[in-house]
């Protein structure tokens, strides 16, 4: 029963390591959309949902190799030299899935301030076009005011 467990756990193991192996595809597509000079909105929101589904499917694998890990660890501790091949296995996945991890965050980061950097970009050409809305209703406003005579009369008659 144990052996199925541990067998349980490493498949869970590989499951997260393919997640983490396309969250760092996603990022790296994330990079190219940011690296644009317009933004596509539809496929930067298209990648954020396909990261977050990426990530549920994280949290419920952490909660089902939690939940197996607490069910086996007295017999595993009580046994390590009968299980020996499926721990060294479990430690290699863990290494190359901390090594995924690692990665993710250094992208997440990159990407985190190119993020900023669009929003700062966006919030500037907004505040631009507000200005010149702005500009130009107060240059109708102010011709409207004036009227089609002639400003100007010549004294002479």
């Amino acid at each position: 029963m144990t052996t199925n467990y541990l067998q349980m756990m490493i498949d869970s193991l590989n499951k997260k390591k393919d997640i983490l192996t396309r969250i760092i595809a996603l990022n790296e597509e994330q990079d190219k959309i940011l690296s644009k000079p317009e933004l596509d909105d539809n496929a930067f929101d298209a990648n954020m949902k396909a990261k977050g589904d990426c990530i549920d499917g994280l949290d419920r694998l952490d909660e089902g190799f939690q939940s197996l890990f607490n069910r086996v660890r007295d017999a595993i501790n009580a046994n390590k030299e009968m299980y020996a091949n499926e721990i060294s296995i479990m430690k290699r996945l863990i290494t190359e899935v901390t090594e995924l991890g690692a990665k993710i965050e250094v992208q997440e980061a990159r990407n985190k301030v190119k993020v900023e950097a669009m929003f700062r970009r966006e919030r500037q050409e907004h505040k631009e076009a507000k200005r010149s809305a702005s500009m130009a209703k107060s240059y109708y406003q102010n011709m409207s005011k004036m009227s089609n005579e002639p400003q100007f009369m010549d004294a002479k008659q």
